[in-house]
């Protein structure tokens, strides 16, 4: 069996050794451009160990999120881990009314993005409940939440994946074609 991968997916300009650095865009040097919300990752099934996507779900629009969660799903491994970080939503809101020390236009960053360029805003606000919701729907489990050590607005999450829930659908179609 070929060794499994580790995608740094969303990379940006925070290059990983060891890691396939996947981004949309070209002028940050990923090993792979690839728009995850167009194309597919082009991986076999269950050839990936681990999953980083750090500051980058909150740029996707989500309706994008069921297709992006089930595609992480299926280049994993069973067991295969993947990690989020995003700005929490609730507690920059409360941080950015409250000028947090004098901070309130990064507070507003962690809320909008800076919007320096396209893409680089946010579309989602983040609440983990939501978050950990979506994964449980799209086959993860053991999702363990936090605050990130060094940034405690940002939440760190890690969740793992296991055998998809049967919809019924696949109920249906096992008890009317005996499979």
């Amino acid at each position: 069996m070929s060794e499994l991968l580790k995608l740094n997916f969303g990379s940006g300009e925070n290059y990983l050794p060891g890691y396939t650095n996947i981004d949309l865009e070209e002028k940050n040097k990923p090993d792979l451009v690839l728009d995850i919300r167009k194309s597919p990752l082009p991986y076999d099934n269950e050839s990936v160990e681990l999953i980083n996507m750090f500051h980058c779900l909150e740029h996707i629009e989500l309706p994008y999120w069921p297709g992006i969660f089930l595609e992480f799903h299926r280049v994993l491994i069973l067991e295969g881990e993947l990690r989020l970080a995003y700005p929490e939503f609730e507690t920059c809101a409360k941080y950015f009314i409250e000028n947090f020390h004098g901070e309130r236009d990064f507070f507003r960053w962690t809320l909008y993005g800076m919007q320096r360029w396209p893409g680089d805003y946010h579309v989602v606000p983040m609440v983990t409940g939501d978050v950990v919701n979506a994964l449980f729907r799209y086959g993860f489990h053991e999702v363990k939440s936090g605050p990130e050590p060094t940034e405690p607005y940002n939440t760190f999450l890690t969740a793992r994946k296991t055998i998809l829930p049967k919809t019924r659908e696949d109920i249906l179609r096992e008890q009317i074609f005996h499979k």
